[in-house]
């Protein structure tokens, strides 16, 4: 798979059962090394970026270091600034297409105006402030660390209003385990009987001859994905699972092919992720399949590609083979708005999307009825069954 980062605005967890995650970041140790604070680390990102309005700012891990990653908002571009937490240092800046002017109008109240707001309400510091969008109405997220967890206090973008405030450990799941969604979700509990091999999630369709073209340009070289749905299944950890193909091309030639697998719950209709077998080419010839991995073997088992119903905050796994694939995403946007060669969609899901395995995250865009429609810098071109 490739890489690229409701009803209620307490939803910050998956509707599914989950497990309490083994261990969550430590806090304390973290804004012990962090010498200066994330609404100070807001403004060096605003001042590094030159003009803008901050929609997002995380005291994160990222690889082996300790950053704040600061998105500044310019119109239609993203501009991300990486800092470094000891001295306030640019360990990377990057610029991409993406418009969330709309959101940003619709604030009267700055991010960095809802983040003393929280401190207020909540005194501890600060560790992650987001700006969502929840059927047109912007809200802010302001999540503070205060006495051993992590509280998120959300604030009316436009009254400047205290709406509500809820710990991160979120309500208990059906295993009677409480879910924690400060980490990524990455146990999913599927009952045998559930599971099948065809079906339509709002975001991801897994019905044979279902094909998507996504075009765009990456070091120079326009590179093409087609993704299908293939008539063939594969059992994988005792699961039927339906075959979806990936072709990477750049100027025509064929740089990688993986078959993922692919299940559904008929329950919660998710599509769950069991395994790829992925092959890397060069001048034709394979040169890696480095990136393969199935549930069910040493030590791997299936993450969650996409949920049934979209929360925003959701995190979670979609891969989770420990030191092949551990892809995981973020639910930042239910109701955006994006033009593609293949027509203009509106509300539309975007996902922050990483892996812990490298450095590097990026977004991805899904389309209801369609699927996914902009991935990194590739964009929808067309879509449909195979004739």
């Amino acid at each position: 798979m490739k890489i690229v980062r409701v009803a209620g605005l307490l939803c910050l967890v998956l509707a599914v059962p989950v497990a309490r995650a083994q261990s969550g970041p430590d806090w304390n140790g973290r804004l012990e090394k962090a010498k200066y604070s994330l609404s100070e680390a807001m403004e060096k990102g605003l001042q590094e970026a030159g003009e803008g309005a901050v929609i997002h700012a995380e005291l994160e891990q990222d690889g082996g270091h300790l950053v704040y990653s600061i998105d500044v908002a310019q119109d239609d571009r993203n501009c991300n600034v990486v800092l470094d937490v000891t001295d306030g240092k640019v360990v990377e800046k990057d610029t991409e297409h993406e418009d969330n002017s709309d959101a940003v109008k619709a604030c009267k109240v700055s991010l960095q105006q809802a983040l003393q707001t929280a401190l207020q309400e909540h005194a501890g510091k600060a560790v992650e402030a987001q700006l969502l969008m929840t059927g047109g109405t912007p809200t802010h997220r302001i999540c503070v660390f205060a006495e051993g967890k992590v509280t998120c206090v959300n604030i009316d973008a436009v009254s400047g209003k205290v709406l509500a405030k809820a710990d991160r450990e979120g309500p208990k799941s059906d295993s009677g385990a409480e879910a924690e969604s400060d980490e990524y979700t990455d146990r999913f509990h599927v009952d045998s009987s559930e599971w099948s091999s065809t079906g339509v999630n709002p975001w991801f369709k897994l019905t044979p001859g279902y094909v998507l073209v996504l075009e765009g340009e990456e070091d120079g070289e326009t590179v093409r994905l087609t993704i299908t749905v293939m008539d063939e299944t594969k059992k994988v950890d005792g699961v039927e699972t339906r075959v979806v193909e990936e072709r990477e091309e750049a100027d025509g030639e064929v740089i990688e092919i993986s078959l993922n697998y692919f299940a559904l719950s008929k329950r919660d209709n998710g599509v769950y992720y069991f395994g790829e077998d992925s092959a890397e080419y060069e001048d034709g010839q394979v040169k890696s399949r480095g990136g393969s991995w199935w549930s069910g073997r040493d030590g791997a088992r299936y993450g969650l590609l996409m949920p049934g119903t979209a929360l925003l905050g959701a995190r979670y796994y979609q891969e989770i083979a420990p030191g092949v694939a551990m892809d995981r995403a973020e639910v930042v946007s239910l109701d955006g708005k994006m033009e593609t060669p293949a027509g203009r969609f509106e509300n539309v899901l975007k996902t922050l999307e990483d892996t812990p395995l490298e450095k590097g995250r990026e977004f991805k865009y899904y389309a209801a009825g369609v699927g996914i429609i902009q991935d990194g810098s590739l964009k929808l071109v067309k879509h449909g069954m195979k004739k």
